[in-house]
Parts: C-alpha cells; sequence; structure tokens
C-alpha cells in the first residue's frame, strides 16, 4: 500500500472507513479530524466527512477553536475515546454550542487519534441527533475499530 501524501487522496482512504462506521451506528454524522500542516489539515475543519441525508456538513466550518473544546481536553488528559449520551450531562464536558446549535448533535462518540511520539494529532467521531442515548457496546467497538483503520491508513502523521 502507498503512502497517502495529499489531503485529497487522505480523503479519499479515510472515507469507506467512515461510511462502515456510520452504517454500524447509525449516526447522522462520522468525521476525522487532525492537525497535518504539511497537508494543510488544522482539526478546526474535518479532513473526511461522512452524511446521512438530513445532517449538516461540517466541513466549511473553521470557526471553531476544537483544541480549546472542553470534549478535546478531556480526551487530551484522559487519552481514550469520550462518549456522551447526552451532551447536556456534564456541563465540564460540554462541547462547543455550534456542535449543537449549527450541527444538531445530542450525543456523541469521540476517538483520539495519538501518533507514536504520544501527540494527540486528530480524532474519529460519530455524532447523533438522538439523546440522551445508552450506547451499545456494539457501536462503542465499532467506533474503536474505525480509530485504529485510520490510524493504519498510509500517510498519516504518526510522527511529527
Amino acid at each position: 500500500m502507498s503512502t497517502t501524501t495529499d489531503a485529497a487522496g487522505l480523503k479519499a482512504a479515510l472515507a469507506p472507513l467512515l461510511t462502515q462506521l456510520m452504517a454500524l451506528t447509525g449516526a447522522m454524522r462520522c468525521t476525522v479530524r487532525m492537525d497535518y500542516p504539511a497537508l494543510g489539515l488544522s482539526v478546526n475543519v474535518p479532513c473526511a466527512e461522512v452524511l446521512a441525508p438530513s445532517a449538516v456538513t461540517m466541513m466549511g466550518n473553521s470557526a471553531v477553536d476544537h483544541r480549546r473544546a472542553r470534549t478535546v481536553r478531556w480526551i487530551e488528559k484522559n487519552r481514550r475515546t469520550l462518549v456522551q449520551g447526552d451532551v447536556f450531562a456534564d456541563a465540564s464536558l460540554a462541547p462547543p454550542q455550534a456542535l449543537v446549535q449549527i450541527f444538531g448533535t445530542r450525543s456523541q462518540i469521540v476517538a483520539p487519534l495519538i501518533g507514536r511520539d504520544d501527540y494527540l494529532f486528530g480524532w474519529v467521531s460519530a455524532h447523533f441527533a438522538q439523546g440522551p442515548r445508552e450506547f451499545e457496546p456494539a457501536i462503542v467497538a465499532a467506533m474503536e475499530e474505525a480509530r485504529i483503520a485510520a490510524l493504519a491508513v498510509p500517510g498519516m502523521p504518526l510522527e511529527i
């Protein structure tokens, strides 16, 4: 397998795993965000995204500083997947307002992409319009499989 050396190629390589994640979880939107300056990518805009027919795209919106979001800071500190059956349940983990108001997210799962150098360079997310909800173990496992698959995509920035 060859290494992906441009943003379009990386997006194309990630799309099938996001499509599978959406099929397995019933999410309205699945994304991969990453900081990869050499390819012009920032976590503030998804690198790749798949949408259910009624979902609003996040691809054109860079207004939110995602690194400063409480949810991402939690992932940075805990180094594991964040499962939020209700984004309103814990004010200390409240996502950016735009995620709820503009993009309709009521529950979500966000899994870290951590490089070999221990840097959180991005994350995989699945957003759901329904909430509160309990996430079945199979849905959380599907996210973990997507996280592992994303890390295995040739060209991912596993080292600076």
